[in-house]
């Protein structure tokens, strides 16, 4: 086992100077660096406030590897596991961060770090949790993937990258009415006094403006066009609301898994991918393996 030439802890006070020149950074990628920084700045401090307890494995006292975990619950997975009637979410760790360190990584740790996880939080007698959640970064998601025990939280994701879309599409369609841009937009040319039609043509103009910001927007961003995904512009109260279309039919939900399982496709979308995986599915496969 990988781990065995390692000492494991909790994190304390008495470990900073074992941290301080942890660097999981195996290139420039920012997303890196921000584990770097929770490490060094923040971990003491979400576990004196009980938001996550850390754990750090040493080697000559040097931390090589470390991960946080903070107890959560999630929405019942479809088709995963029988139904409780009385439960609404389920019982869940939430794996917070796992990093290695650049000079010991490609060596199986994190896997075993995984599986020891696993391992505990199944033969736990006092807490129970059946499954373990994650939000990986996009550079960071294909390796977790490799393994078919981990499945994406298809709704989370959807809802995300629609945020996502959203805040960039309304950021450019100010700019677009800000600079007068102009758009080809068939109305109807008739003299209109009806309020309900003028409102029905300026809906029409902005979703003209919508759509094309969106195809400018989508190439950028293959797994949207790999799902054939478009947008359509709303109103609610009068406030502007884009709807993604298309990204989580169940026919995309395969490609939606091999296109992220490919770590040279490049999620240029700032968001997580939510993960989540059975912890009694995964305990079985290591006493099997």
């Amino acid at each position: 086992m990988p781990l065995k030439s390692y000492e494991k802890h909790l994190l304390g006070i008495e470990w900073q100077c074992a941290i301080k020149d942890f660097d999981c950074c195996s290139s420039t990628v920012g997303n890196h660096k921000k584990i770097n920084f929770f490490l060094k700045e923040e971990s003491l401090k979400y576990s004196q406030d009980n938001l996550s307890r850390t754990s750090i494995y040493v080697k000559d006292d040097v931390c090589i590897a470390f991960y946080s975990l903070a107890m959560g619950s999630i929405e019942k997975p479809k088709g995963t596991v029988e139904d409780y009637k009385p439960l609404r979410d389920y019982p869940a760790l939430f794996l917070t961060h796992l990093a290695v360190d650049k000079s010991y990584q490609h060596r199986g740790i994190a896997k075993a770090i995984i599986n020891s996880i696993i391992k505990q939080a199944y033969e736990n007698k006092e807490i129970a949790a059946r499954f373990i959640f994650l939000d990986a970064y996009p550079e960071s998601v294909s390796w977790y993937l490799r393994n078919p025990l981990f499945e994406i939280m298809y709704t989370p994701l959807s809802e995300r990258i629609r945020n996502y879309c959203e805040k960039k599409i309304i950021e450019k369609l100010n700019e677009h009415l800000k600079q007068g841009h102009f758009i080809e937009c068939e109305l109807n040319q008739n003299q209109i006094t009806d309020i309900s039609l003028l409102k029905k043509n300026c809906e029409k103009i902005l979703n003209e403006h919508v759509n094309y910001i969106f195809q400018d927007f989508a190439p950028e961003n293959s797994l949207l066009k790999v799902c054939r995904s478009n947008v359509k512009l709303t109103f609610e109260e009068n406030k502007p609301n884009i709807e993604l279309e298309g990204l989580t039919f169940r026919q995309n939900l395969p490609l939606i898994r091999e296109w992220l399982e490919n770590k040279d496709n490049i999620l240029n979308i700032d968001v997580t991918i939510p993960l989540y995986v059975d912890i009694n599915k995964y305990y079985k496969a290591i006493c099997e393996s």
